[in-house]
């Protein structure tokens, strides 16, 4: 019976436990020194307290992988999360770190509950309540940047909601509808929804949420939503519909969405998109922006592909599309250029 109950004591659940135990003293701690201190310098006992508990987030969110036990990094920002709430009171706004601590906070929160497709039911309520009380308690000191977690925390489960559901599922939706909860989830969430659906390989679902984003009244100009669009459509659809896609854009869209995927550090997508919109101006024998597609393209396959002989292959590939002797020229050019 004792060998039992010391099995018992020493199981994943009761270490899981006696962990978030141990972070909440340690946040309590800290939040006994801001309140402490915050009336003699409340802007240095602000930066002090942001980064200790910056520094003691890190420290226990690390003890677990995202991909093997995600659920005790639910509780550890569900803890971290109400402890900083309950500090805000003493917290300064002159110090920058308070409101940037509280967007960074919210930011990683959501990245972690969006790779989930199942919480359980007393997690999930736990994290509503904790998301209601964090928000009505920040609002009051004026700190506003919880509001991605305040969307999520409206629904009964990360990707439960009926019309994301009907989007994702080709579902015939009114249009209000599909308008109302796109505006309620605001652009920020839903590319990171659409990152998600990319992160896991899903891209025909990523391509249905990403267009219809693109063509929501709401966001025109708004978000990177189109360039998604593309990126997943080159790896899903067939040349004819691609190529049918790409030539409702301009040029001069693609190359900045070309550099946006670039400057994000996504390479490979810049590449792939690159790839789809050159390969659309040689079969069409369109010279605008040209050059510039040809050398973007030239520099992302010069990165991915050091082998000369590589590289060599895939121009003599694309010279063999193309209808005009620019083209060519260009071609000839980037590889005197670059071998």
């Amino acid at each position: 019976m004792a060998d039992e109950e010391a099995e018992q004591d020493r199981s994943p659940e009761n270490g899981i436990t006696e962990t978030i135990g141990e972070l909440k003293q340690r946040l309590q701690q800290l939040q006994e020194v801001v309140v402490r201190e915050s009336s003699n310098s409340p802007a240095q006992s602000s930066s002090e307290y942001c980064q200790e508990f910056c520094r003691t987030l890190l420290e226990y969110a690390g003890r677990w992988r995202i991909e093997e036990e995600p659920l005790p990094l639910v509780e550890v920002y569900i803890a971290a999360l109400l402890s900083y709430a309950q500090a805000s009171p003493y917290l300064s706004l002159q110090c920058e770190h308070v409101p940037l601590v509280v967007e960074r906070l919210s930011l990683s929160f959501v990245e972690l509950l969006l790779s989930l497709k199942d919480v359980p039911d007393g997690l999930w309520k736990e994290f509503k309540s904790s998301v209601q009380f964090a928000y009505s308690k920040l609002q009051e000191k004026g700190i506003t940047q919880l509001s991605l977690l305040s969307a999520l925390g409206q629904y009964d489960g990360v990707w439960t909601n009926r019309v994301l559901q009907g989007l994702l599922s080709k579902e015939n939706l009114q249009t209000e509808q599909v308008e109302e909860f796109l505006v309620q989830e605001g652009p920020i969430l839903l590319q990171m929804r659409v990152k998600q659906l990319m992160k896991e390989n899903q891209l025909g679902k990523a391509a249905l949420l990403a267009k219809t984003c693109s063509e929501c009244p709401a966001f025109q100009g708004k978000g990177p939503f189109k360039q998604m669009y593309l990126v997943c459509l080159c790896a899903t659809s067939e040349q004819d519909q691609l190529m049918d896609e790409l030539s409702k854009e301009d040029c001069r869209d693609s190359l900045e969405m070309i550099c946006n995927l670039e400057s994000d550090g996504d390479e490979r997508a810049a590449f792939s998109l690159c790839s789809a919109f050159l390969t659309r101006q040689l079969l069409q024998g369109d010279t605008y922006c040209a050059w510039e597609l040809t050398l973007f393209w030239s520099k992302l396959l010069k990165r991915l592909e050091p082998s000369e002989q590589a590289f060599l292959d895939k121009c003599r590939q694309m010279s063999l599309l193309s209808k005009t002797v620019y083209h060519i020229l260009f071609l000839i050019k980037v590889i005197q250029s670059e071998v």
